[in-house]
């Protein structure tokens, strides 16, 4: 059985998608090394960084951490995630 911080490493890279994950931290307002740190599972968020995660990706910080199964809805919530940072990065 995977520990939740490996479980969260996981599920953020699939959430991720094809965002870059340089897109992904500007989102978040970290660096994209700490970021990538969190998908290697070498470090894990603080709990601002990890509710923030959860508001971003509409999941529950219990799915994140892999208490829980990924809710299917909504359905395409990487695709409109990718819209709303492209949007925001565009805007810099």
């Amino acid at each position: 059985m995977e520990n939740s911080c490996t479980q969260f490493a996981v599920n953020l890279r699939r959430l991720r998608g094809e965002l870059s994950q340089a897109a992904f931290a500007r989102f978040l307002g970290i660096s994209q090394p700490r970021y990538a740190n969190y998908e290697l599972g070498n470090r894990e968020p603080d709990l601002i960084t990890l509710c923030n995660i959860a508001d971003i990706t509409g999941k529950t910080t219990d799915e994140l951490l892999g208490r829980k199964n990924f809710s299917q809805s909504p359905p395409d919530r990487a695709a409109e995630l990718k819209r709303e940072i492209e949007a925001i990065l565009k805007k810099y």
